[in-house]
């Protein structure tokens, strides 16, 4: 499902990743609301899949909100799950996680998901189809289950995305702070992601089997989308 990228995700980079984070705590306060008001109405006892589940932000803040609700984490990168397991244990909510190293492919299919979450991941998939990430995460969901999705999106070509540039550079200083370059930021961009306009991911996640997306949240270049898991069509 995704490509390699866990030279990225080395054990320095998973250390750091959330106080690296941290800094722009304003942009991940909103969109982990607007996740919890999309979420709202699940079950008292919801079954909750975790896509690229990283260090685990969107467990513990979900899990505290909802004692009752079970959640399965999926990544590639052991040292992302390594320090996953660590906050998730501190939290004391490991009884209630799965945490399952690879990719969303090697985890049986259950149809049994009430929500699947996948949050800054889709990006790293070089693919421009992502290799059926959104039909991998319709075959978890049960029908009417809610599928949340954010990603680094634009069209890096378009005369726009420079102006974005020159705002998300500074956005990093905040984080890392330190100077950035935007014209070195969007060749790192080019070389390490795909970037896939709005639109195209809004085909990609209606073709897989859900309701037309609704995108409830934009910061700049991240972007994000829910749908519902249509029933399939009699015969199917």
């Amino acid at each position: 499902m995704i490509n390699n990228t866990n030279d990225i995700f080395n054990s320095e980079f998973s250390r750091n990743y959330d106080a690296y984070n941290g800094r722009l705590g304003e942009i991940g306060d909103n969109l982990h609301l607007l996740i919890s008001l999309l979420l709202n109405d699940l079950p008292q006892q919801a079954n909750i899949l975790c896509v690229g589940v990283g260090t685990g932000t969107e467990i513990l803040r979900l899990a505290q909100r909802h004692p009752e609700w079970r959640f399965t984490g999926v990544d590639p990168s052991p040292d992302m799950l390594a320090v996953c397991a660590e906050k998730l244990e501190k939290a004391g909510i490991s009884s209630r996680c799965q945490l399952v190293e690879g990719r969303l492919d090697r985890l049986p299919v259950s149809g049994d998901f009430d929500a699947a979450l996948c949050l800054l991941v889709a990006h790293f998939i070089l693919d421009a189809e992502r290799y059926g990430l959104y039909d991998q995460m319709a075959s978890q969901l049960r029908t009417g289950g809610r599928l949340v999705v954010a990603e680094i999106a634009g069209e890096i070509d378009s005369p726009a995305f420079d102006e974005h540039m020159a705002i998300w550079a500074r956005m990093h200083e905040v984080a890392g702070q330190g100077t950035r370059d935007p014209a070195e930021m969007k060749a790192q961009l080019a070389e390490r992601l795909l970037l896939l306009a709005p639109e195209h991911t809004e085909a990609l996640i209606a073709r897989s089997g859900f309701t037309p997306p609704l995108r409830f949240f934009q910061s700049l270049l991240i972007h994000g989308w829910s749908a519902c898991k249509i029933a399939p069509a009699a015969g199917v």
